[in-house]
């Protein structure tokens, strides 16, 4: 009676265990979903200046779910691996996000993978935001502390302290405005430059997350072609 209670115990384990992984995708796959639908409605918000057309809601940002497969933390330049690629509409430069925070940017991609560069990583810069305020920042790895971020040069003026959000500007074809890079967790003054120089905590908990979300902002190539040819004009 024991044995069976034992052998019963374990195949119950194992049914479990497989339908959590097969909950967690459908999870991973809603919040997709829900993610897609946000940035539809702040689209429309954004361009309503009469009542809103059923036209405004179709935005030009998705969403692709992906589970983490393979983590390389710990170093001065860190990686996701990434259960989704080329064959799944991934690119390379597509940024990465999980429950609104930032994670990283497709670095890599193959037909079934993608490796992605993570903020946490001494190649990376973003474009950022102070919160209250919308003073613009370039957020960067610190070169001193692995897993940290700074940012340079913001001038006496603005007022920073401990605690304060730092949010994506918006102002690039790889995030969309308004999710979280990090929180001040410093703030000192460079006398050299006559500014403020912070310390920020990255606000994505790298060893914890295991589903994210890609970034597939639809009009990337038209946006950089244009960028290009600005580019070339300068």
């Amino acid at each position: 009676m024991e044995s069976s209670a034992f052998i019963y115990s374990k195949i119950n384990n194992i049914y479990l265990y497989f339908a959590l992984g097969s909950a967690n995708k459908e999870l991973s796959a809603y919040n997709a979903q829900l993610q897609n639908r946000i940035e539809q409605l702040q689209n429309a918000i954004g361009k309503q200046t009469e009542p809103i057309d059923s036209a405004y809601y179709d935005s030009y940002i998705t969403f692709i779910p992906a589970k983490v497969i393979n983590k390389s933390i710990g170093n001065i330049d860190n990686y996701f691996v990434l259960d989704r690629g080329r064959k799944d509409g991934v690119k390379e430069g597509f940024g990465v996000v999980s429950n609104g925070k930032v994670v990283g940017v497709v670095q890599y991609v193959s037909e079934n993978f993608s490796a992605v560069l993570l903020v946490a990583s001494s190649k990376m810069k973003l474009s950022g935001k102070i919160k209250k305020d919308n003073q613009l920042c370039t957020v960067i790895c610190s070169p001193k502390t692995i897993g940290k971020g700074e940012i340079y040069d913001i001038p006496h003026h603005v007022e920073v302290a401990v605690g304060d959000t730092i949010l994506t500007s918006g102002f690039s074809s790889i995030f969309p405005s308004d999710y979280i890079i990090g929180i001040v967790t410093g703030v000192k003054n460079n006398v050299a430059s006559a500014s403020n120089d912070l310390n920020i905590n990255y606000a994505i908990d790298f060893m914890r997350i295991n589903y994210v979300d890609i970034v597939d902002f639809r009009n990337i190539d038209e946006i950089n072609e244009i960028r290009n040819q600005i580019n070339i004009a300068e």
